[in-house]
This record gives C-alpha cells, sequence and structure tokens, in this order.
C-alpha cells in the first residue's frame, strides 16, 4: 500500500481542510499509526489486517470487496472517531482513517491499475518485484522534494505515542516514529528518473484524490 511519506503527506494537507486546530501532531502520527504492526514480534499479517480495518475484504494486498472496505472505515470513523470529545485524541484516530483510506484509494488508483496494466504479461512476483523499489524511491524523493517536509516531521517528532484499543500499542508506535524520523529517509538524494514502471505522476494523483476527498 502507500508508504509512510505520501500518507504523511496527505494527512499534513487535510489539517486546514478538516480543521484540526489541536493536536496537529497526533493526527501526523495517527497516519503512519497502522503500520506500527511491522515493529511488532512476530509480524503478523492477520493483525495488519485489523489495523487496516480490512476484516472481510480478501486478502491482503489482493481485494475482493472495496465496498466492505470503504464499511469498516466509516464505522470505526463513526464509531471511535467521530464521538471522541477529546480533541486531541480524535486527531489521532482521524488520522487512522485517513491512513486506511488512502490505502483503499492507493490500492484502486494505483496497485490495481498497474496490475491491469502488466498482468498477465508479467507474473504476480515480476510485478510486486517492480513496483515496490520504484514505490520506495518515491517516497523517498517525496521526503526530500516536499516543501512540507521540514513540518511534518517537526510534528511527528512531537506526536506521543498511545496504545488503543486492541488495534494499536504505543512500543510499536514509538519504533515507528523513531525509524521514521532518524532512519528511513536518510539516504542517498533519490533519483526518480529512471521510473517506468510507477510514475511521479500516478503518486501526485493519488494524493491530489484523497485530499480532495478523504472520506471524512
Amino acid at each position: 500500500m502507500a508508504l509512510q511519506m505520501v500518507h504523511m503527506e496527505i494527512a499534513y494537507r487535510l489539517i486546514d481542510k478538516l480543521d484540526i486546530t489541536e493536536g496537529k501532531e497526533q493526527f501526523i502520527l495517527g497516519s503512519v499509526a497502522p503500520d506500527s504492526v511491522h515493529f511488532r514480534d512476530p509480524y503478523l499479517v492477520e493483525e495488519k489486517i485489523h489495523t487496516h480495518l480490512f476484516e472481510g475484504c480478501g486478502t491482503w494486498s489482493d481485494t475482493d470487496d472495496y465496498d466492505r472496505w470503504k464499511s469498516n472505515i466509516a464505522e470505526f470513523r463513526d464509531k471511535y472517531a467521530i464521538k471522541e470529545p477529546d480533541p486531541v485524541k480524535r486527531a489521532f484516530l482521524l488520522g487512522i482513517c485517513v491512513h486506511c483510506w488512502t490505502d483503499y484509494c492507493n490500492d484502486v488508483l494505483v496497485w490495481r491499475a498497474l496490475q491491469k496494466k502488466y498482468i498477465p504479461q508479467m507474473t504476480t512476483q515480476e510485478f510486486r518485484e517492480n513496483y515496490y523499489p520504484e514505490a520506495r524511491l518515491l517516497d523517498q524523493w517525496l521526503h526530500q522534494n516536499s516543501e512540507n517536509t521540514k513540518e511534518i516531521m517537526s510534528l511527528l517528532e512531537q506526536s506521543k505515542p498511545v496504545d488503543f484499543e486492541d488495534y494499536l500499542r504505543a512500543e510499536d508506535i514509538e519504533k515507528t516514529k523513531q525509524h521514521l524520523l532518524h532512519v528511513q529517509y536518510d539516504v542517498p538524494k533519490a533519483d526518480i528518473s529512471g521510473n517506468k514502471f510507477y510514475p511521479k505522476e500516478m503518486m501526485t494523483e493519488l494524493i491530489d484524490a484523497v485530499v480532495t476527498d478523504p472520506m471524512l
């Protein structure tokens, strides 16, 4: 699904649109929190399905019920985020919703769109081998070139990891936060001129689509 800088860029652009005046840092944190399951030992895909509100939607990375996924996100939003009286906690929960909706849109606009273009000319494994390196490179490029990066990372640094129900653990989120701040983007300058499989324009269209219609 979408990588972390894409998630945070979208969330940052939504702060004013969603009128988030308190808890901006928690909103940014929420926008990457569902991926914190990758820092659990052992990592279980079933837990990723849970944090991404994907139950009943098919096999992860092979969605077969998009209506159910959209419904799951709306149900979480209405049950937890909308009813939360604390504006800071609500911002965090809305960030989770934005993360899941971004992954939904990425699935439709990028993942499936590219699969339709390249499969069956290539195998599913060949597709993955082409997709992921270019997706990572684009995410690094966005971090290096977005005018919002400095403020995004400052907000992330100010954020406070928290537990939430049976979805998320503060210790996993803290590991994710530190990895994003100090490891993941400490890389050489990203050269995307060779991207042929996943072009920059496709990422830009994804970001614009979610910001235009954040499902909130």
